[in-house]
């Protein structure tokens, strides 16, 4: 999942979404077109990457938000590919429920884990495939990119219990 930055397809995610690949195609929800795309930079300490998707125009920039405005009890939606399956992204309605939180985040496939501060926290349930995706506010714009969940066990299934997100802001600071 990704933000789309520029109609020429200059697209914000994280850097575990694309860390380690050989080749990355995209998808545009919303519409049938998949394009290849390729790295342009990334900060792995703050776990954000940009990625320019090749041949790309006409594409809608996703309205950018200020994350300096956003307040615990806000109300947010996260964005994103929940599971992997494609498709619409999938709405995980929530409030912000902490700033400038400070997580270890941990891959549960490779194990590898990674220090991330300065989150925005969110009880929106942001799960494996979210990442990349947007945390949008209630007046439609984006403050942040969704970047880990924690899972917390109920009886023999687990559920997402706190979401995090990059703030916006820093995001677009590192991308710049």
């Amino acid at each position: 999942t990704g933000v789309i930055l520029t109609s020429d397809g200059l697209v914000l995610t994280n850097h575990h979404v694309v860390a380690g690949s050989t080749s990355i195609r995209a998808a545009v929800a919303g519409t049938t077109r998949t394009y290849s795309a390729t790295v342009v930079g990334y900060d792995a300490s703050h776990d954000i990457a940009v990625i320019q998707l090749r041949g790309a125009s006409g594409l809608v920039p996703a309205p950018i938000g200020d994350s300096s405005q956003v307040r615990v009890g806000d109300v947010v939606i996260g964005l994103g590919n929940a599971g992997g399956a494609g498709g619409a992204p999938i709405p995980a309605d929530g409030s912000v429920t902490g700033l400038d939180r400070s997580i270890t985040a941990m891959d549960s496939e490779t194990g590898s884990s990674e220090d991330l501060t300065g989150l925005i926290e969110t009880n929106a349930p942001i799960q494996p495939g979210d990442s990349g995706g947007a945390l949008v506010s209630a007046d439609g714009k984006i403050v942040g990119i969704n970047t880990a969940g924690s899972t917390g066990a109920s009886g023999l299934s687990q559920g997402t219990t706190d979401g995090y997100a990059v703030p916006i802001n820093q995001a677009m600071a590192i991308a710049g």
